[in-house]
């Protein structure tokens, strides 16, 4: 399960990862993929880097970060994505390892991700405690009423 640069031809793939997990609503899965267009025109312009976890032909999951802007060492997490039938076999685990590396590469020392309060982003929250990353901020009604904005760091 090599993760590597997400090609063009992964954009269905990728959407179709996202949705499938039944977490995404519509409006973020369209964001996906205007990031998506962004990596494609110019990932250095845009910021937006896409990696891509196959075996074989099926697309088992998808991350996309990029260096934080006015910052000479932090990379943002946008997503990382498991296909729900890939799901406990460790892709999210090789994904973030990737963006790691990469952010490394990169001569970023910080990574930095926003995620949700809410209940069905809770594998995602103990994901990441799980990989390492500390849980520094929560900021009540972010997203919504009820919805707190968490914001997760792993130190590089």
């Amino acid at each position: 399960m090599p993760v590597l640069p997400s090609p063009p031809s992964d954009r269905a793939a990728i959407l179709d990862c996202a949705r499938s997990v039944g977490v995404f609503t519509d409006e973020e899965v369209n964001t996906v993929d205007e990031l998506f267009d962004g990596y494609l025109r110019d990932p250095v312009r845009s910021g937006y880097n896409f990696l891509s976890d196959r075996d074989g032909d099926a697309l088992l999951g998808f991350a996309c970060w990029g260096p934080t802007s006015l910052s000479k060492g932090a990379a943002d997490l946008y997503w990382i994505c498991t296909a729900r039938a890939a799901q406990g076999r460790g892709v999210a685990a090789a994904l973030f390892g990737a963006v790691e590396d990469a952010a490394r590469a990169a001569g970023r020392w910080l990574i930095v991700i926003w995620t949700s309060s809410r209940l069905d982003y809770e594998p995602a929250r103990n994901f990441y405690l799980h990989v390492g990353c500390t849980l520094t901020t929560q900021i009540t009604d972010f997203y919504d009423r009820g919805e707190d904005l968490c914001v997760f760091v792993k130190r590089l």
